[in-house]
């Protein structure tokens, strides 16, 4: 105990007790090869093969220095959990839970930080659906048990570190990585994907919206458009436009790509005699074909024939002119 409060004493043993009633060995104060770490409490698994470090920090700690504590761990094939007994600044930085000594009525340590379920809740606040697309919410929120259940979840993998691209915020503040079950995670993942989804969906229809009355918004629309055909097929594609227009009407066409009208359908506009005649690689998803009656439609592919024919009028006359 040289050098160690009586808590920190007192904490490694219950961490000891817990890693053992979980069925793994537990061993006090392990020194690592070439003495490049110390763990307080080291647990293997019954065959060896799964070791992790239970460090209790009481004291005070640089974000620097446990990082390059958890990364010499990390180097030798051993995990780590980070326990403390209040919150730190490196909390959610490295693999880490907070505990508190047992209430009167109790005899187990608490987790009171830094483990986390994920559900997902419907909207309430919002009142247009329009406000909240997918009309529910995905929350993590933080879950308090026992140190020897979590202990025992932990080294049977029914609770892992999770180290989402955004951080975490619970009750307790922003957590950057939070002890969660996979099936948690899991969930959380395929809602973010969701939620992602409608977000960007919702954006792009906000866009469209905001085209249909502002040139310079309909014009960043375009550009994304027509850029999805390469340069070369871009220019192939107006030759054979031209040349097809000669040889249908024998007059010369203009094309008009400063036209930046929603009823173009982020196409390019093509005209003869001043009038619009056709438009080259109109976008099939914005298609009004009540705002292209007469016009023919000039696609590079076969593949773009069909997607705009799914829903063309009949008669509409939609011409591909690249092989």
């Amino acid at each position: 105990m040289a050098g160690e409060s009586v808590e920190h004493h007192l904490l490694k043993l219950e961490l000891a007790t817990a890693i053992r009633a979980a069925g793994h060995q537990a061993q006090l104060e392990v020194r690592g090869p070439g003495g490049h770490w110390r763990a307080d409490v080291l647990s293997s698994s019954p065959d060896g093969a799964v070791r992790m470090a239970w460090e209790v920090q009481l004291s005070a700690i640089t974000l620097q220095e446990i990082h390059e504590r958890t990364q010499r761990l990390a180097a030798d094939g051993v995990g780590v959990c980070w326990v403390s007994t209040r919150l730190r600044s490196w909390h959610g930085a490295v693999p880490s839970i907070v505990v508190t000594p047992p209430p009167t009525d109790d005899l187990d340590w608490q987790i009171t930080a830094g483990l986390a379920f994920f559900e997902i809740e419907e909207c309430y606040a919002h009142e247009k659906p329009w406000q909240c697309p997918l009309g529910e919410h995905g929350l993590w929120s933080r879950l308090e048990i026992t140190l020897p259940a979590f202990v025992r979840q932990a080294l049977e993998g029914c609770v892992i570190v999770h180290q989402p691209t955004e951080h975490i915020y619970l009750s307790d503040g922003s957590w950057s990585a939070v002890w969660s079950s996979p099936d948690h995670i899991a969930v959380a993942a395929r809602f973010g994907e969701v939620e992602r989804e409608s977000q960007q969906r919702q954006a792009r229809e906000n866009l469209e919206r905001r085209a249909r009355k502002w040139p310079d918004v309909n014009r960043v629309l375009v550009q994304e458009w027509q850029e999805m055909l390469p340069e070369g097929t871009q220019r192939a594609l107006h030759s054979a436009v031209a040349d097809w227009i000669r040889a249908e009407t024998g007059k010369e066409p203009s094309f008009k790509p400063q036209w930046f009208a929603w009823n173009w359908a982020c196409g390019v506009p093509v005209c003869v005699d001043g009038r619009p005649y056709g438009v080259i690689h109109p976008d099939p998803s914005k298609v009004d074909w009540k705002l292209l009656t007469r016009m023919v439609i000039f696609v590079p592919t076969d593949t773009d024939r069909q997607a705009l024919l799914r829903s063309a009028p009949e008669g509409t006359r939609v011409v591909t002119l690249l092989p």
